[in-house]
């Protein structure tokens, strides 16, 4: 029979229950046995089912969406052949990200780490942009503010994540991400500095290498942090066991 202070305790648990965390962000999901041969295809279809909801974002725990991607800064500081690049880009808006396909899904459940391979078709991207470029060319730097317009196709990401699991909860420890870039494109359509400006967009189209190795490390830098923020957001409305079952 209830009892009335079981009632009472009762009633001060379900009210000091946080009602947003009651229910996971990503719904109708059925969790991998650990026992199954087929484990990593397994998660490996969990994240697609996922994608629709991950994409579209919610308010409701804080994760805006993922099509597209919003970042207010980037800061640049790279140095490599002729070129010197410092400075920062903002309000870096970016589409495509719908248009990821999940490739393949490493687990290690003994040592808790993920992998995961993804391609990227396209992703265009739109930033304003406040540079100073010392090319071995120019006598000067470049010293521009603007705004500039970018393609990046035909991407390789291959992520490496370390988890540690607690109170029934995944989290990311840290991510590594390797990017291979099939091509990128950038054109400068805002600038302070015109003349100088068609140059330096010259140059970047002349030396494709020499941009995507320039491009490479700011986009893998600038991707784990991104993952790394709202990985945990998404895992934190999570058990477990609505991934992983005995």
């Amino acid at each position: 029979m209830f009892t009335k202070r079981f009632i009472i305790a009762f009633a001060l648990y379900a009210l000091s229950l946080d009602k947003t965390s009651a229910k996971p962000f990503i719904d109708g999901l059925k969790p991998c046995k650990r026992s199954d041969p087929k484990l990593e295809e397994c998660l490996l279809n969990i994240l697609k089912q996922a994608k629709p909801q991950l994409i579209r974002g919610n308010p409701q725990f804080n994760l805006p969406p993922l099509d597209p991607v919003h970042i207010p800064r980037i800061s640049i500081g790279r140095s490599m052949q002729d070129i010197n690049v410092t400075g920062d880009l903002f309000n870096l808006i970016a589409n495509g990200t719908k248009s990821v396909t999940a490739k393949a899904f490493k687990v290690n459940l003994i040592k808790h780490t993920w992998d995961i391979e993804l391609e990227i078709p396209l992703i265009m991207f739109i930033t304003d942009f406040d540079l100073n470029v010392t090319l071995k060319a120019l006598p000067k730097p470049i010293v521009d503010e603007g705004q500039c317009t970018g393609k990046i196709s035909n991407s390789v990401l291959r992520l490496h994540s370390d988890t540690d699991s607690s109170d029934d909860k995944i989290k990311l420890k840290s991510v590594k991400i390797n990017l291979n870039l099939g091509d990128v494109e950038i054109n400068i359509i805002k600038s302070q500095n015109p003349a100088l400006a068609q140059f330096l967009s010259k140059i970047l189209k002349r030396n494709k290498r020499m941009v995507l190795d320039l491009v490479t490390p700011i986009v893998e830098d600038s991707a784990e942090k991104l993952l790394l923020r709202h990985g945990n957001s998404i895992l934190s409305t999570m058990q477990i066991t609505d991934l992983l079952a005995d």
